[in-house]
């Protein structure tokens, strides 16, 4: 198995050397106005910066080097960017990389309080109760709320978006086109082997799923794979289906996010009552995967999941 991100973290830290005396912002820039994020293209690296969140306008008005990540995905984001010697804590969720700074924190408490002992600059989540933006507002600490992805192209605008606000913007551009790359290589290998294929992604014994309209939906798509849940989806991303539902969908394939939380095992579900039935069982086509490959959006789960998909229609 390839290690994209050996190679994103080898590169990156190349470019974020070079772009060392760039990245440093004088004192006086950090009066200056803040100019506007205006999406992938040709930008500079410097500050004052402002750029969209779900929470607002963010603005960046100088290097930030106490960040605070909240978010799995976007840790994963900072330190392939180049950003992670400005990390200064990261949620409990966080494992990759392994030496960032974990922290008690979950990224769903109602109270900013704790946040501030880490005296953070820029705080990153991917979820937020108004109540806690409405502090880290009143206490002028710029906060980025980057949600789940949609899609592939929402995960490359959050490394965009990353990159403007800490700093980063050439490394961040660097990091998404090997990301595509990286992504666009996997589906190459698989040779169109998904097309005229299904699935089904399980989240939890009780048949919650994620459609197509997904992050991980939308990477399963690029190789060609149709979700079943999709027909049960009405307008929610990740419904809830049924044993029933899912026998009369007889997807091609598998795979199990639940082995961590839930110690799901294909061997389980194969003897699930009438699973011995399903076309994914009778050919060995159920698959256990670490939970975070679904629920984590960043570019080394990513990573991870292409080339999993990739070797499982290509063995």
């Amino acid at each position: 198995m390839r290690q994209l991100t050996k190679t994103l973290l080898t590169t990156l830290t190349g470019v974020a050397c070079a772009a060392a005396t760039v990245l440093t912002v004088p004192a006086a820039a950090t009066a200056a106005t803040p100019r506007a994020y205006d999406g992938p293209g040709p930008r500079s690296d410097s500050l004052p910066m402002t750029v969209p969140s779900q929470g607002g306008q963010v603005g960046a008005p100088a290097r930030p080097t106490r960040i605070l990540s909240l978010s799995a995905s976007a840790t994963q984001m900072l330190y392939v960017i180049g950003a992670g010697k400005q990390v200064v804590g990261v949620d409990r969720y966080s494992t990759w990389p392994p030496g960032a700074p974990r922290t008690k924190f979950t990224g769903g408490e109602t109270d900013a309080e704790g946040y501030l002992r880490l005296h953070p600059d820029l705080v990153v989540m991917a979820y937020a109760s108004g109540t806690v933006l409405k502090q880290l507002q009143l206490l002028h600490v710029p906060t980025l709320v980057l949600p789940p992805a949609a899609d592939l192209a929402q995960i490359y605008q959050q490394m965009d978006e990353l990159g403007a606000a800490t700093g980063h913007a050439a490394s961040a551009r660097q990091a998404v086109a090997t990301l595509r790359s990286y992504v666009a290589g996997e589906v190459r290998y698989a040779a169109g082997a998904g097309r005229g294929r299904s699935y089904f992604l399980e989240l939890s014994p009780s048949y919650y799923t994620a459609t197509s309209h997904t992050f991980v939906g939308a990477e399963m798509a690029a190789f060609g794979l149709r979700d079943v849940a999709d027909p049960a989806g009405h307008g929610n991303a990740y419904p809830q289906v049924s044993a029933e539902f899912l026998l009369g969908a007889n997807p091609t394939y598998v795979l199990l996010a639940d082995t961590v939380c839930c110690a799901v095992t294909p061997a389980s579900f194969a003897h699930r009552p009438g699973f011995a039935a399903l076309t994914a069982v009778r050919d060995h086509r159920v698959t256990g995967v670490n939970d975070s490959l679904a629920s984590q959006w960043g570019p080394h789960t990513v990573e991870q999941f292409t080339t999993l998909v990739a070797h499982l229609l290509r063995p």
